[in-house]
């Protein structure tokens, strides 16, 4: 399986990119041109540094010159958007920009190659499962509708989503729409991208006034570990490649779903794994959905946030509604087990929590007689 892959510097994209090669996945990074001040793609992955194509996916067919559109034409079979600007505190033009626009050129650039090559090629975006909104209750792999609790990341994922349900006609590229759950680092190595806001707020739980945290009672994080995550991922995309041509885009998410722990359990276990850390306790006050709703999305308007603090506070919502994500049609591509991390994982990913050390006996010889 080859594919075409945007976002490969991302939190997601590091991690399909890490596990590709045990998967026997090859990949072709779409790269924007080198800005001043920036690493080189090469420097930061010169294992995919020759088979790198450059273009910009807020542009039309994502920016690809006509030599690189034939040669992909003839080998990929995927199209994976990753790309996205996840900024969950800036501006509706520039979330458009990348995350709607992002999305309709990804399927025309799929519907360009899959008409040059006269092979079956299929486009994965990765939305998010925060494009519900303030929906509660379990949330079907369907279309969601119009909710005026989206804040403007949100939309633009919502948006995004909606467009590729407009553009797709009978004989058009599969869509796979995959909504992703909160990512965290690499489930043995802890090593992360980039700390979103649940890192953020996370670092802050001795800052939050009163040390209250408002949530609604069965509130559920639902997070995965990139790598988790990214072998879904490319499960899912196998899965839709082995399956018939879809009628229409097919909705999954990518989440821990009904395993997802509810922020009051994971809060025990990261107290019992780090009393220390967590000597002064957190209060959850049970709260509605309307209440943790505006407050992480009005805090700003009473109090001068800095961007990193509008982050924290955006982040309420997504540690503090009683919602499961529904994964049925994720389990009907994936041939494997579904994402099930332990609530002690994410807790240590979370939190930045040590390893336990294991005990070692005495050094006083006259004490070996009590040793196994």
């Amino acid at each position: 399986m080859k594919l075409l892959l945007t976002g490969t510097t991302g939190q997601l994209g590091t991690a399909v990119a890490e596990i590709a090669p045990q998967r026997g996945v090859r990949i072709v990074p779409l790269v924007r041109r080198a800005r001043p001040g920036q690493i080189p793609f090469g420097r930061a992955f010169p294992s995919l540094a020759s088979a790198q194509v450059t273009g910009d996916v807020r542009e039309p067919l994502w920016g690809l010159a006509e030599a690189d559109l034939d040669e992909l034409a003839g080998s990929v079979d995927a199209v994976v958007n990753l790309a996205g600007d996840t900024n969950w505190a800036g501006s509706g033009r520039d979330l458009y920009a990348v995350n709607v626009l992002g999305a309709r050129g990804g399927h025309e650039v799929a519907r360009e190659l899959q008409r040059r090559s006269g092979r079956r090629i299929v486009h994965v975006y990765a939305s998010s499962i925060f494009a519900a909104g303030g929906t509660l209750g379990r949330i079907a792999e369907n279309p969601l509708g119009p909710d005026r609790h989206r804040t403007a990341y949100e939309h633009s994922k919502w948006l995004a989503e909606r467009e590729l349900e407009r553009m797709h006609t009978p004989g058009d590229p599969d869509v796979l729409i995959s909504r992703v759950a909160a990512l965290l680092g690499d489930s043995r190595t802890g090593a992360t991208r980039r700390r979103n806001s649940l890192y953020l707020l996370a670092e802050r739980w001795d800052e939050l006034p009163g040390r209250v945290l408002p949530a609604m009672r069965g509130a559920k994080v639902d997070v995965l570990p990139r790598d988790t995550a990214a072998g879904t991922l490319l499960d899912a995309v196998a899965g839709l490649l082995r399956s018939g041509p879809r009628r229409e885009p097919v909705i999954t998410h990518l989440s821990a779903g009904e395993r997802a722990p509810t922020i009051r359990g994971l809060l025990e276990v990261a107290r019992a794994l780090s009393p220390q850390s967590f000597g002064k306790w957190l209060r959850i006050v049970p709260a509605s959905a309307e209440q943790v709703l505006w407050l992480s999305g009005n805090a700003e308007r009473y109090l001068p946030l800095s961007p990193a603090w509008r982050n924290s506070i955006i982040g309420l919502r997504y540690i503090g509604l009683d919602r499961v994500m529904e994964r049925g049609r994720l389990a009907e591509l994936v041939d494997g087990p579904m994402p099930d991390p332990s609530t002690e994982l994410l807790a240590r990913l979370l939190f930045d929590l040590p390893e336990p050390q294991r005990p070692t006996a005495p050094a006083d010889s006259g004490l070996s007689r009590f040793l196994a």
